[in-house]
């Protein structure tokens, strides 16, 4: 029977770092070489596409300019920006415009449960989601239309997204649901201000979350931009 494996992020990841320090997961949390794990990631089928995508030897087009450089950067920052600024307007209970509110509670209410800071933190996970694929596939499109190098990295990122895709969203899953462990350590310590705190340590994951997940459209990015040929 075969058996999914989810990745074990490595120790060295924001997100995971962040995670360890708010004591929300194992100290000895095991991981492994990155290719070790991406080989666990990936089933037969998914090799197969891979190694299909590797073997393209996409048509010569055109050589990557600086206009097209710039624009995807562009891009990315804006996004970046526009994500950056919505998570932390939302986690602030004095915003009067976001577009995600943090919840309306009282830190003594002794019905207040995690539930409704849960559905918060999957609301923002499903922004970041929807405008990161949409600038990596804009990305993609750019790649596509320079070297034939370039044409090969977009068609390989095609596959790897559409692989790796539900594996990432099932890790990232995870994390509001070890973020419980931290609301329901802070609210049986009682301290004062344990909602204020708790308000930024989601705002923190999700800051941490955004930096993961603009890995690889950043790759995309770098790469173009290493192709570029200068003006005159």
């Amino acid at each position: 029977m075969n058996q999914q494996v989810i990745p074990s992020p490595h120790r060295h990841v924001r997100l995971v770092r962040l995670l360890s320090d708010l004591a929300m997961i194992e100290e000895d949390w095991p991981h492994k070489d990155f290719a070790d794990r991406l080989g666990q990631m990936l089933n037969f089928a998914d090799s197969i596409m891979l190694a299909d995508a590797h073997k393209v030897k996409p048509e010569r087009g055109f050589i990557a300019v600086t206009d097209s450089c710039d624009d995807l950067k562009q891009a990315v920052l804006h996004t970046k920006s526009k994500l950056v600024s919505g998570i932390i307007q939302s986690c602030d209970p004095a915003s009067e415009r976001p577009k995600v509110r943090w919840p309306v509670v009282v830190a003594d209410d002794p019905e207040l449960k995690f539930d409704r800071f849960h559905r918060f933190y999957l609301s923002l996970q499903r922004e970041q989601d929807l405008a990161l694929r949409a600038v990596r596939s804009s990305g993609r499109e750019a790649l596509a239309g320079c070297t034939p190098q370039l044409k090969k990295l977009a068609v390989l990122d095609r596959v790897l997204e559409d692989t790796l895709w539900d594996h990432t969203a099932r890790f990232l899953a995870t994390v509001p649901r070890l973020l419980e462990r931290r609301f329901d350590h802070l609210r049986a310590q009682g301290q004062s201000g344990w909602l204020d705190l708790f308000r930024k340590d989601i705002q923190s994951l999700l800051l941490a979350e955004l930096d993961l997940r603009l890995q690889p459209v950043l790759g995309l990015v770098e790469a173009l931009e290493r192709e570029v040929t200068p003006k005159s």
